[in-house]
């Protein structure tokens, strides 16, 4: 956010950031009084001028993951920095032909289908297909 800057009684108008040459490089001072970031929501450790104030980030980090799919959902929450690979477990054997029909699993339906067994009654042989 800009700012009326007065120097040596002279007043600048809406000026963005002012540059001061000091003997080891340049001084740099900016408005950050329109700064909204909380210590949440910078990485943890890494810091920031909010409102002119020093901030250091307290965002939770997530470290390298491996899921492997449950019969439950499992959520990884927002807000939080994922500091290494989340995978996600595939199976090569998630397949039609290996899932019932009828069935869905992961999103692939199933087309096997299950024996049926019969007893001829006069025989007394069981039939399956």
């Amino acid at each position: 956010m800009a700012q009326n800057v007065i120097i040596n009684g002279v007043t600048y108008q809406s000026v963005p950031e002012v540059d001061i040459p000091t003997s080891g490089g340049t001084a740099k001072f900016m408005d950050t009084s329109d700064a909204n970031a909380t210590g949440a929501q910078i990485r943890n450790g890494a810091t920031a001028y909010v409102k002119g104030t020093k901030v250091t980030g307290s965002m939770t980090e997530k470290t390298a993951q491996t899921y492997t799919p449950t019969t439950s959902d499992q959520t990884i929450n927002a807000n939080q920095y994922l500091a290494g690979a989340q995978t996600i477990k595939g199976d090569a054997n998630l397949i039609p032909a290996n899932i019932v029909a009828g069935k869905t699993i992961f999103d692939v339906a199933g087309s096997a289908t299950l024996p049926s067994i019969s007893q001829d009654s006069t025989t007394k042989v069981l039939t399956i297909s």
